[in-house]
C-alpha cells in the first residue's frame, strides 16, 4: 500500500511541477491572446474590408457571388440551385491574407525589438568590459606621459599665422553664407 500512496504523491508532485512551469503559463496566455487577436482580425475583415469590397463590386453580400451550375425543381415544386459560392472563397482567401500580413508584421516588430535589445545588451557588455580595462589603459597613459617630454613643442610664428589666416577665411565664408539667407 505504501507504494501506491508513494506513486500517488509522486504523480501529484509531478503534476504540480508541470503546471508550475513557465511554459504552461506562457501557452495559456498565448491561447487567450490568440483568441482575442482572432476576434480583432475577424472584425477587421467583416466590418471594414468586406463592406469596402462589396461597395467596390456594386453592392450585395460577398456570399451572393455565385455561379449557378444547375437549376431544378424538387418534389415539393420549389426551384433549387446547385452553385459554386466563389464569393465565400474570396472572403476566406482575404481573411487568410490579412491574418498572415498582421501576424508577419507583429512578428517582425517583435524580432526587431529583440535584435535591438540584444545589440544594446552587447554594447553595454562591451562598455563594461572596456570599463574594467580602463584602469589598465589609464596606467599605460600615465606611464607614456611620464616618459614623454614635459612641454609640447611650441608652434612657430609661420604656423600661427597660417592658422589665423584659415580661421579668418572660415569666418568670412560663414558671414557670406548668412547674408543671402537674411536677404530672403
Amino acid at each position: 500500500m505504501s507504494k501506491k500512496e508513494k506513486k500517488k504523491s509522486t504523480f501529484w508532485k509531478d503534476f504540480k511541477a508541470f503546471i508550475s512551469r513557465g511554459n504552461i503559463v506562457d501557452l495559456a496566455v498565448a491561447v487567450v491572446v490568440g483568441a482575442a487577436f482572432t476576434a480583432i482580425v475577424n472584425s477587421l475583415v467583416n466590418d471594414i474590408i468586406k463592406p469596402l469590397i462589396t461597395w467596390l463590386i456594386g453592392g450585395g453580400d460577398m456570399s451572393e457571388l455565385v455561379v449557378v451550375l444547375r437549376e431544378f425543381t424538387n418534389d415539393a415544386g420549389e426551384v433549387e440551385q446547385i452553385t459554386l459560392n466563389y464569393g465565400n472563397l474570396i472572403m476566406a482567401i482575404l481573411t487568410f491574407l490579412i491574418d498572415a500580413i498582421v501576424i508577419f508584421t507583429v512578428l517582425r516588430i517583435v524580432r526587431n525589438a529583440q535584435r535591438k535589445l540584444k545589440e544594446g545588451a552587447e554594447a553595454l557588455k562591451d562598455k563594461l568590459v572596456k570599463g574594467e580595462n580602463a584602469g589598465d589603459a589609464v596606467q599605460e597613459a600615465v606611464q607614456e606621459a611620464a616618459a614623454a617630454p614635459a612641454e609640447p613643442p611650441k608652434p612657430t610664428a609661420e604656423e600661427l599665422l597660417a592658422e589665423i589666416r584659415d580661421l579668418l577665411k572660415q569666418q568670412q565664408a560663414e558671414v557670406a553664407e548668412k547674408k543671402p539667407e537674411e536677404e530672403k
